[in-house]
């Protein structure tokens, strides 16, 4: 985290087992649909502030466990149905062009009963955090019972 020399991610092939990538305020811009292909076990991936700009290709956070997905203050405008795995629980889009209700208006696009965050941050610094069993990215998830 805090690279902002990383412009580009390695290969993960040998990361399978991986389960939280924290990538925040690197310069990686650019994610693929097969950018994170191979990352198994991913649980939560934070990539709050990267100047990612792209529109998000279907299958790009597919994996099959990725419960929490911070892409908050980058510069996305839309996501494709499919986006995101149906593990999705919650997405973070805080300062994007990308908003929750964009999203949500997206047929496919977010898994069904995901949350959907575009206020706010965590009060723990820094992206995507533990809070007991799960993860919080911003002050006042009632779901953590966290307070800023």
């Amino acid at each position: 985290a805090d690279n902002p020399g990383l412009t580009e991610l390695p290969s993960f092939e040998d990361l399978r087992s991986l389960r939280v990538l924290d990538l925040r305020h690197t310069n990686i811009r650019n994610i693929t649909s097969g950018t994170f292909n191979g990352l198994d076990d991913l649980t939560a991936l934070d990539l709050k502030g990267c100047n990612i700009s792209n529109l998000i290709r279907a299958g790009t956070f597919a994996n099959k466990d990725l419960r929490f997905l911070s892409l908050a203050y980058n510069h996305i405008w839309m996501a494709e149905a499919g986006a995101f795995g149906k593990s999705l629980e919650h997405i973070w889009l805080t300062g994007n062009n990308l908003t929750c209700s964009v999203i949500e208006g997206v047929d496919g696009a977010l898994p069904s009963g995901a949350g959907c965050t575009d206020e706010g941050e965590c009060s723990a610094r820094g992206g995507v955090s533990w809070i007991g069993d799960g993860f919080c990215d911003e002050p006042f998830d009632s779901r953590y019972n966290t307070a800023g």
